[in-house]
Formats: structure tokens, sequence, C-alpha cells
């Protein structure tokens, strides 16, 4: 009886001991990009509840291991940190907290146990943007998983509102233009609000090498001017629901859209695309 006592006092310990904080060195993400800082992530399980993790991302500078202090603002945010599960079916955008040390901190839930693709996106000191991939195992991991991507067509419904697309087919290695229209009762939608400034964001992921491209549609009327940072729109503004996306893709393959726009009673939506680029 004692022995089996002291089994299941280790047992015990064992299941309630905290797990390890995970340090990871990011990967170069950016599609077409080199990076020129470094990225690191660490990641604490929350004691008791694998699934809750504390975040803590910082960059240094080549060849150092001084966090970086100075960040741009981009769409309303200092770093934009996006969370996908190996099989594309989890999608999470995220925005960490800049401390006075160069870390950026948050608290994040994941909705079940897996293996994650984590990106964090950011434009430190005077630099373009760095965006560093960190393959990240939450929980016990089932068998990993790879992306199955169906056929969409160029039109998806996402709760009160349908999102089409002009293509879905791309052409690797040039600028192009994607035609969008959110859609209402049949009807161009007119209780769109911006998200983050702008009218939608755009996530697009190669379902082979995991390479990132991260986009802003822009109004139909808009003006495209690279050289002056986009104007940010009021929370409370409203949105067009026809809207045009530049994008470059550089590699060909299949690749996952992800479209977030803001709805009426400010709800966030997601709109799934599955693209395929020649």
């Amino acid at each position: 009886m004692k022995a089996l006592h002291l089994l299941s006092t280790v047992l015990l310990v064992a299941t309630t001991m905290p797990l390890p904080a995970q340090i990871l060195k990011g990967v170069s993400a950016l599609q077409g990009e080199q990076a020129q800082t470094e990225g690191l992530l660490k990641a604490t399980p929350v004691p008791g509840t694998p699934l809750d993790q504390k975040l803590d991302f910082w960059m240094t500078p080549l060849n150092s291991q001084v966090p970086i202090k100075r960040y741009q603002v981009e769409m309303t945010q200092k770093l934009h940190v996006i969370i996908v599960s190996n099989d594309f079916k989890t999608f999470i955008h995220i925005h960490p907290t800049l401390s006075a040390t160069g870390h950026f901190t948050i608290s994040q839930k994941f909705p079940t146990p897996g293996v994650y693709q984590v990106y964090a996106d950011a434009e430190p000191n005077e630099l373009n943007h760095q965006v560093f991939r960190f393959e990240l195992p939450i929980g016990s991991p089932a068998t990993a998983t790879t992306p199955i991507l169906p056929n969409t067509g160029m039109g998806v419904h996402v709760g009160p509102y349908e999102v089409d697309l002009s293509t879905v087919r791309l052409h690797a290695g040039r600028m192009e233009m994607i035609d969008v229209e959110i859609l209402r009762d049949g009807k161009t939608a007119k209780d769109l609000h911006p998200y983050l400034g702008v009218p939608a964001h755009a996530v697009f992921l190669n379902s082979k090498d995991l390479s990132y491209v991260h986009v802003h549609p822009m109004g139909m009327n808009a003006t495209m001017d690279m050289s002056k940072p986009i104007p940010e729109m009021p929370d409370s503004a409203a949105s067009p629901g026809e809207l045009m996306l530049h994008v470059a893709i550089k590699k060909a393959g299949t690749y996952k859209l992800w479209l977030q726009f803001r709805g009426a009673n400010n709800q966030l939506y997601v709109a799934e695309f599955t693209m395929l680029a020649a």
C-alpha cells in the first residue's frame, strides 16, 4: 500500500509540475526577403493549463543579444502576430504590448493541443518589415498534420456576409490587383467599419514553405502611393464594401488567404480562400 501511495504521489507531482518554457529562434518568413534582424520567442505554459501560454517576443540586431526597443507603428500596432495551426484551420491575429525592455508580451489561449506556426511582423528601428516564423508545439500534439486546402471558388459566406473575389488565380512574380466585394443580402454591404485603421487585412500563406505575405485592401477609389503611409481610418468611420487588393506573390504554389474585416456591431469576420499562383 505504501508503494502504491508513493507511486500516486509521484504521478500527482509529475502532472502538476509546470511545463518548461520554450525559447525559439525565428525563421525569416517574409516572402522573397532576407531578415535584417533576428527574432526570438519565449513561450511559457501557465501551470495547470498548458493551452494557456505567456508569449514573449523580441528582435535583436544581427549578431547581437540586445533587444531592439524602437518600433514603427503600422496599422495602429507595433507588432502583428499571426497564429495558424498546422492544418490551417485555426487563424488568430493578436497584438502583444511592447515594454521598455524591448519585449512584446501577451497571454494567449490556444484552442487545442497541436503544432502552431506563429508569425511576428514588425518594423524595428528604420528597417522594413521583419517577419519571423516560430513553430510552437502546444500541449501534447497528436500526429503532425499538413494543410488540406479545398477549392473555395471566388465567393465564400461568413456570418451574414458574402465575400467575392475577382479571381483566385494569380501569376507569381508580378504585382496584381484583386477586386474584393463584401455583400449583405445580395447588395454591397453598407455596415462595415475599419479594422486597425484600414478597411480590411489580408494574410497569404504558402502551403508548402509557409512563407508569408501581409497586405491591406483599399477602397476602390483610393489612390495607391507607396511613398506615403496609408492614413488611418477612425473606428467609427464607414468602410467601403468594394475594395482593391494589391498583392505580389513571388513563388508559385497553393496559398491560403485569410481576409479580415469588421462588420455590424464591430464584429470581426474572417473570409477564407484557397488561391493558386502559377
